[in-house]
């Protein structure tokens, strides 16, 4: 320990009860007065920013439906352990099928009325040019040579016509089948399902948004706190440092992680502004669910085999005017009490360096 002053002033003999005691003896020679010691110790101290937190998957989704049916099959449930692409859940097929089966008959339609069309225009570009051809022998009138013509035109607008519809056709058909496949409800990742929010027989409504089916965390062995820093503390949090908490099913069992992000942007709550930090830790065994609260300690500095005095020594300041302290510390002699400075500062475990 340096002997310059970094801190604060340790009453190394007495507290606050030395004070009082004096002040009684003095005013009541009957009373005695009443010390506390302490033995000076060598260990390890930490700096700490407590905070609080709830505990999530580092990668969660939700899973949902985007069409409207009856859900007909469930195939998973809670914990249930999926693979990316596997069968979640199966609405009830038929409306859409029966869709498929109308668009792909609509589609052949169009397809047929196309064909027809240019065959159509094929015999009226015929006997366009076959006018022309008369026309300038002067076989036929001029009427006739624009009734041609006008045939001609309208059989190429009729072709253009019938294309326009055999690619509506064929768009309502392709949206039908992927209607179709979206029936079926698979797996976006490998990983366990933690929320199932529907039952087979219910009616899944996909008009305005997806609706929340199954919600499943991609891996529960490596999970995630999200807790709230306060503006005082954050800047003394760093990505990278050590970090332990623990929760309330397992009170006595601290876990260890690591600060993995300090986000920028603020949480204001009732004039309160916090920033969300990020902790990463691994979960072997299991024992941290989704959704726990953490009790956090993110530890921001270390000092190891240091001398060690308790914090009240530090923090401890006689509530009597300067003089009377004054008075009191010279009768009583060094013997008694006096004044020493430290280095270090005061610990949150309650004791400092």
């Amino acid at each position: 320990m340096k002997k310059k002053a970094i801190i604060g002033i340790v009453v190394v003999a007495v507290a606050a009860g030395a004070i009082l005691g004096w002040s009684l003896l003095k005013n009541n020679k009957t009373s005695v007065a009443k010390y506390r010691f302490d033995k000076v110790t060598k260990g390890d101290l930490e700096a700490v920013v407590t905070t609080s937190g709830t505990v999530n998957p580092i990668t969660k989704v939700e899973v949902g439906s985007q069409v409207s049916g009856k859900i007909a099959k469930m195939y998973v449930d809670y914990n249930s352990q999926v693979k990316e692409g596997q069968i979640l859940a199966e609405l009830d097929r038929l409306p859409f099928q029966t869709r498929v089966s109308q668009s792909q008959a609509n589609y052949l339609s169009a397809l047929a009325s196309l064909e027809k069309s240019k065959v159509t225009l094929q015999n009226l570009k015929s006997k366009y040019e076959r006018s022309l051809s008369l026309a300038e022998k002067n076989l036929i009138s001029a009427d006739e040579k624009e009734a041609a013509e006008a045939n001609y035109l309208g059989a190429k607008t009729d072709v253009q016509r019938a294309e326009a519809s055999v690619a509506q056709a064929k768009s309502q058909l392709e949206s039908s089948q992927l209607d179709l496949s979206y029936a079926i409800i698979r797996s976006p990742m490998d990983g366990i399902v933690i929320s199932r929010n529907m039952e087979a027989g219910q009616t899944v409504q996909a008009s305005f948004s997806a609706p929340k089916i199954f919600e499943i965390a991609n891996d529960l062995g490596k999970m995630q706190v999200e807790c709230d820093v306060d503006e005082a503390d954050v800047g003394k949090v760093k990505e990278g440092q050590k970090v332990r908490f623990t929760v309330d099913a397992f009170p006595e069992t601290p876990f260890i992680g690591t600060v993995n992000q300090v986000r920028f942007s603020p949480t204001v709550t009732q004039n309160v502004v916090t920033y969300t930090t990020i902790v990463d830790v691994d979960n072997p065994e299991l024992k941290l669910r989704p959704g726990m609260t953490a009790t956090v300690s993110i530890i921001t500095g270390e000092a190891k085999g240091v001398l060690r005095i308790p914090n009240a020594a530090l923090r401890f300041t006689p509530n009597l005017p300067a003089e009377e302290l004054a008075k009191i510390m010279k009768e009583a002699g060094e013997r008694m009490f006096a004044k020493r400075q430290a280095e270090g500062g005061a610990a949150p475990a309650g004791e400092g360096q």
